[in-house]
């Protein structure tokens, strides 16, 4: 009877010899080698390898390159006995994910990342044996392996944009009258010139023909996941191979508009049904993991900068050229600048940190300009001068950013920032960083919020999150929250945002979200030196999770208990935050922080050696929605307005302008 492994507890305790060979049927198989031309390894089961991201921008991640081995594939082996006559025999190999993946037999098992064949369409190959034969061939781990339609797009070496292009867009808006009228209503609305709409309207065509070709294999827009590899050899004679699904053979295909995931059909199938079949798990898996190269330059996007931004601060290392459009690992992050949102602020600047703001100063100010009401009415901002505040070291391999210093008494507070090119799905996500200390040896802010979080890498149509089947269901990042906002709900969006957040913040929440019981929590956070981490997850205020948290609730996440908020049942986003000591987290020369980003939970650490970082928060799927598309990371520093943190000790608008650059570094990051 045909033996058919699953993937259990028990699985891996049967013998290695089971997992390496299968006998009956009229044939062997032995010796299966999914890895057979390479030798890099953690153990006799797990071999390693780092992704080379070197040509990932434009053309998606590969495993291996041609850099890393012979035509940039594995070789794989295996030895075919033929116990009856002569005859065709056919085989085929697949790899799964194992890290992060949905079980077998689960009803989103199509999601899980699992290949063959570069060519999707291709089916089982065939081998001529009489007697004993070995078996040659090999593979390679690649995005969209299934050659789905939806991840096509247009030819990347057609992706920059130039100034003739922007040119001739400008002038056909303005040869259609209803487009024309429609960019000048546009920009009242965004309180922006009518040339600032007309360069973004420009943008946003030549952006939308670029989306919209389906031309191409935009393999990028679904790459490999991080993690471990499991690899599963299927051979079977004539009979057999007629007997297996199209959409098996050819994992290109669907059936009722959803794909068979072929490793819960061969192992979860009816052992009798396929006699003449043999299926056999590799002992060896590949753990898969990659570095970002923070020293490959910043690529200064035309698509996110605007129209007469100056160029004086342009470099080999930060700027529009062909080269760094498709090396440079990361891009300037320009944040939007709500203009509904302003600061009314003290007209001050000063070195909070290093010239120690005292608690008293900061009370005399307060006092000061409520009486003068001598405030300055401005905008959080976003660099004027692109590659000005953002570089990449190629010596050191890393990326410093800073928040410029007012003079001659200008009043700017700006974010900075940078984002990577490089999407992934899920992935252990830890980044080593040196942030600028935020708050003066008397516990007073600067106003920074240090960031380090992943977010959605395109509002495109191939990058939507699953379906959320509730009655309210996501409600779009655009729409202004409130009770109306649920009509907005969709089924899909784009949106995806997982965030560390670390401010000088209260742990606790204000009274409405404790009920408005008169006993709720709460602190005097300036009289302490800690700042606080937020983790957070943007689910978009999907109600299907079962236990969707509304308020300010404890709840046991798998054996962890954590304080999470969302303000009200149509709020987009479900937070923790964690107190931890300022000194630890800003004062040596960088700390590590890691979200742990899987299909079932998030799981955010911290710390300062990587082998054995902290858990600070945990959510599960059950709780908040988990986002399941491609997402990159983005480092920033950026002046959040007061009212977003409302148990803040020090209120943003009564914060100087800094009077220094406030400077942090990216020295690391890593997905696994």
């Amino acid at each position: 009877m045909l033996k058919i492994f699953h993937l259990q507890t028990t699985f891996y305790a049967i013998s290695l010899l089971f997992l390496s060979s299968c006998s009956s049927g009229g044939f062997d198989v032995e010796g299966f080698d999914p890895l057979a031309n390479y030798t890099q390894k953690k153990n006799d089961s797990v071999y390693v390898i780092k992704a080379d991201l070197s040509n990932s921008v434009l053309y998606g991640i590969e495993i291996p390159t041609a850099k890393q081995l012979p035509n940039g594939k594995f070789a794989f082996s295996f030895k075919l006995d033929n116990n009856s006559k002569p005859q065709y025999f056919y085989y085929k190999l697949y790899y799964q994910n194992e890290s992060y993946k949905w079980n077998e037999g689960d009803s989103l098992d199509d999601e899980n990342f699992y290949g063959s064949w570069e060519e999707a369409d291709l089916e089982f190959k065939r081998a001529f044996v009489n007697g004993e034969t070995t078996v040659v061939d090999s593979f390679k781990i690649i995005g969209n392996p299934r050659d789905e339609i939806m991840y096509y797009g247009a030819d990347p070496e057609y992706g920059k944009v130039s100034d003739t292009l922007l040119a001739k867009y400008i002038a056909r808006v303005k040869r259609e009258a209803d487009w024309y009228n429609s960019v000048v209503e546009k920009s009242k609305f965004n309180k922006v010139s009518i040339n600032e709409q007309l360069y973004s309207e420009a943008l946003w065509g030549i952006n939308y023909k670029f989306q919209n070709d389906s031309t191409y294999n935009n393999r990028w827009k679904r790459n490999p996941r991080m993690g471990n590899y499991k690899f599963m050899l299927v051979v079977c004679n004539n009979e057999d191979l007629a007997k297996i699904p199209d959409e098996v053979r050819r994992i290109s295909l669907k059936t009722n508009n959803k794909f068979t995931n072929p490793f819960t059909y061969f192992l979860h199938k009816d052992r009798n049904d396929l006699p003449g079949t043999k299926i056999i798990l590799s002992q060896k898996q590949l753990s898969v993991s990659a570095d970002l190269n923070l020293g490959s330059g910043i690529y200064a996007n035309p698509f996110n900068i605007k129209q007469g931004k100056s160029k004086e601060y342009y470099s080999n290392s930060c700027t529009t050229s062909d080269w760094l459009y498709r090396k440079a690992q990361f891009e300037q992050y320009f944040h939007h600048i709500n203009k509904n949102w302003e600061f009314v602020n003290i007209k001050e600047v000063r070195d909070v940190v290093e010239e120690n703001l005292t608690r008293e100063q900061y009370q005399n100010l307060i006092n000061e300009y409520n009486k003068s009401k001598n405030f300055v009415h401005t905008f959080a901002s976003a660099p004027d001068c692109p590659c000005k505040t953002v570089k990449s070291d190629s010596l050191s391999n890393s990326i410093t950013i800073f928040n410029p210093g007012n003079e001659n008494g200008s009043y700017k507070k700006e974010h900075v920032g940078v984002i990577s090119r490089i999407g992934f799905t899920y992935g252990k996500w830890r980044a080593k960083i040196k942030f600028p200390k935020i708050i003066s040896k008397d516990n007073v802010w600067n106003g920074i919020t240090a960031a380090f979080w992943l977010i959605f890498q395109a509002d495109e149509k191939w990058n939507l999150r699953r379906n959320c089947n509730a009655e309210i269901a996501y409600i779009p990042k655009h729409v202004p929250e409130g009770p109306e906002s649920v009509k907005e709900s969709q089924r899909r969006v784009t949106y995806s945002e997982i965030d560390f957040e670390i401010l000088k913040e209260s742990k606790y929440w204000v009274k409405s979200a404790y009920g408005n019981k008169p006993d709720y929590p709460k602190e005097d956070a300036s009289k302490n030196n800690d700042i606080t981490i937020c983790c957070t997850n943007w689910d978009m205020a999907c109600h299907e999770p079962k236990n969707f948290i509304i308020g300010a609730k404890e709840v046991d996440v798998e054996g962890y208990k954590h304080e999470f908020c969302r303000w009200d049942y149509f709020n987009k986003l479900v937070t923790a935050k964690k107190p931890a000591p300022h000194a630890e987290v800003f004062n040596d020369d960088f700390y590590y922080f890691e979200i742990d980003w899987q299909p079932k939970r998030i799981i955010w650490r911290i710390g300062k050696d990587k082998n054995n970082l902290k858990e600070i928060c945990r959510m599960e799927g059950t709780m908040t929605s988990i986002p399941n598309n491609q997402m990159v990371m983005v480092m920033s520093q950026e002046f959040h307005y007061q009212e977003w943190w409302p148990t803040a000790p020090f209120l943003q608008n009564f914060i100087p302008f800094p009077k220094n650059n406030l400077t942090g570094k990216l020295l690391e990051v890593e997905i696994e």
